[in-house]
Formats: C-alpha cells, structure tokens, sequence
C-alpha cells in the first residue's frame, strides 16, 4: 500500500517532468479531481479524463522555474481530519505558448485509497513575478481568514439554509479556508453584541445580496479541525437557521468568490459536504412539515 505522502512527492515529481504516463499511474480509476487545472475550475471524474486534462495542461505550459521546473514543493503533510490524507503546499511556475509567465501558489489535497489518488483538489493565487521565488520555502501563504485560525476558544459560526417556494437553494464558493474553493451554505461568524438571528441575517446581506426572513433553527454542531501537529487550527460551533428572501439581487459579496441558486434536486455536482447536504435536506423536511 502506497503511503499518502510519499504519493504526493511522487505526484509533483512527475509534473516535474511532464511525464502523463507516470502522472496518471498514480489515480485511481474512479479518480475525481477538483479545481487542479490552470485554465479549468472544474470537476473533472475517471481517469481518462483526468489524464486527458494533464496531457492538454503540459502541452500548454511549460516550467520557468530553474532547469524548467514547474513545482516547487514547500511543505508535505499529514491530515488526521479535514478533507483529505495529505496536504502539500506549493508555488509553481509557467510559461505559455506566446512565452508569457505565469506565477501561482497554493495548496493540494490527496485522498489516498487502495494505494492512488482517489481524490485531489486545489486552491490557488495568482502572484505576481515579485512574489514567486524559485524556492517554496515554509510553503504558501495561506487563504484561512485571518481572525478565525488557530482561536483561543471556540468561534459561534451562523449559517442559512435559504430556500424558495420553488425548492431551491443559496450556495456560496469560499474564499477562504476551511473550504475555500468549495461551494457551501452562507454564514460566517458572530460579532459581540450581536443576536444570532441577526448575525445570520448580516452575513447572509453580506455574502449574497439577499435580504431574509431568519426563520427556525435547522441544527446545531461543531466542527474541529487539526494541522498536522494536532494543534487546532479551527474550532467552530455552528447555528444554521432556516431562511426565507424577502429582497435583494443575488450577487456574490465579502468573504465568498461566486454565489448561486441550485434546484435541491441538482446539488450534487456542486459537492458540498456530506453535513451541509443533511442540514439542506432537514431544512426541506421542515418546510414539507409546514414549518414557516
């Protein structure tokens, strides 16, 4: 059995390379990979097409880092809870057909099963030349809100669950960690002196536009994540309510990079977590229920 992190160094030593055959022998058949291509934010599923959207990305890019590198690797770590089994932070340099330079960095993540990446998903930053040194050193910057990482006591998290009449629901892209990249429900934090309702009802402006009806409680939870040392990096107890728009034009605003309104029925191919999935489908139940 293949170790997750040995994988990893593996995986961006044959980007290195640009070598699509040694790239691909290390997915899983039924591989899903998510915002990993240069020019495509997308999902991508299989390891044909996978290995397709590599074979296209060396083509279209070569290394400008020394000797024609394209990675260079900060740190490579283990994950005991959050998304994936290995974290690897990273910049990278390109150069494409017209021999314009492009600088990035950021972060993966591995999911490791019978040996292959079974699922891979990054978030990345555009630099400027200035800020991408050949060497990685402790790794990218990272994309956590700055106030919410690593807390002294736990953080009150507010969320909504906005549906219409026609069963539909707000999903928010995050800019920042934990999830960033990745579509969720909106909410943020609470702010001293402020009641939940109408810190739900603030984050909810905030982040979409909307303005809504802050209806019931749909669940409570924590969710606790660790770095690779153990140390807890977030600390979250969360309140999602059941909400209503009332006014406002959708359009995506601080703390998130895209807004959307999704069928319930048509979620599936946004892949936000399995928790919110079963907070989404609670809070249909209650509407069914006749719940205001």
């Amino acid at each position: 059995m293949a170790d997750a992190l040995d994988l990893a160094r593996a995986f961006f030593d044959a980007l290195n390379r640009a070598d699509v055959d040694a790239i691909a022998t290390l997915y899983h058949p039924a591989c899903v990979v998510e915002h990993v291509f240069v020019d495509d934010d997308g999902v991508h599923e299989g390891l044909e097409r996978v290995r397709a959207g590599w074979a296209d990305e060396l083509v279209r890019y070569t290394g400008a880092g020394p000797a024609g590198r394209r990675f260079d690797v900060g740190r490579v770590s283990g994950l005991e809870t959050g998304w994936g089994w290995a974290r690897v932070d990273w910049r990278c340099a390109l150069r494409d057909a017209g021999g314009q330079a492009r600088h990035r960095s950021g972060y993966s993540h591995f999911w490791v099963e019978d040996g292959r990446i079974r699922r891979h998903r990054s978030v990345a930053r555009e630099d400027p030349p200035a800020e991408a040194p050949s060497n990685a050193g402790a790794g990218a910057r990272s994309t956590a809100h700055p106030s919410r990482e690593f807390p002294s006591k736990p953080v009150i998290g507010i969320g909504a669950v906005i549906l219409t009449d026609a069963r539909e629901v707000v999903l928010v892209k995050r800019r920042y960690e934990p999830l960033a990249g990745q579509w969720s429900l909106p909410g943020g934090t609470l702010e001293l002196g402020e009641t939940l309702e109408g810190g739900t009802a603030r984050e909810v402006r905030e982040e979409t536009g909307l303005v809504v009806d802050v209806g019931p409680v749909v669940e409570v939870f924590d969710r606790i994540l660790t770095d690779e040392t153990g140390r807890v990096r977030f600390h979250y107890v969360l309140v999602d309510y059941l909400c209503r728009p009332r006014e406002g034009r959708l359009q995506a605003g601080t703390d998130v990079s895209d807004v959307t309104l999704v069928p319930v029925a048509e979620i599936a191919p946004y892949r936000v977590t399995e928790k919110a999935l079963a907070v989404i489908e609670k809070a249909v139940q209650m509407v069914a229920r006749g719940t205001p």
